[in-house]
């Protein structure tokens, strides 16, 4: 049987492991003629230690988001990707890219790049990929990024 994915979320966060795997997710879109769900989410769980809430922030952040996601859907339109989307969303984005963005968008892969925390760091804050891994109801491709695991 012949798995064909028509909807492919890539999530983002301008990190080198992100890009990896928006690289790769342009490439299996290409392969699969499918959707791409470019997806990116601001994570406001720092902010909440922030004791003034300044809006400024946020609309800062979201600005800055909205131009990473425009350069991410023109890069993928210029590979031949002709079915681009992007969301971005604010929250802890654990859950938004788990569940409730894949379900939204109506998601049948998702793909991440490996964060690269070690061992500790993950006992600390947890890996999103690992979380992702244990709530998606849909498949997963955790990206890695070969020259840092040889």
């Amino acid at each position: 049987m012949l798995q064909r994915y028509q909807n492919i979320m890539v999530a983002v966060d301008g990190s080198h492991e992100a890009e990896l795997a928006f690289e790769k997710g342009v490439n299996v879109a290409l392969r699969n003629n499918s959707r791409l769900t470019i997806a990116h989410v601001i994570d406001t769980r720092a902010l909440q230690s922030v004791s003034t809430f300044d809006a400024e922030v946020y609309e800062e952040l979201q600005e800055d988001a909205k131009k990473l996601m425009d350069q991410y859907a023109e890069k993928a339109k210029e590979a031949g990707v002709g079915n681009v989307v992007t969301v971005v969303e604010m929250g802890n984005p654990k859950t938004l890219l788990a569940t409730d963005i894949p379900e939204e968008q109506k998601v049948d892969l998702i793909m991440v790049g490996a964060t690269g925390l070690n061992a500790f760091e993950r006992l600390l804050v947890g890996s999103s990929s690992e979380y992702i891994l244990r709530h998606a109801k849909v498949d997963l491709l955790v990206v890695r990024d070969k020259e840092k695991t040889l």
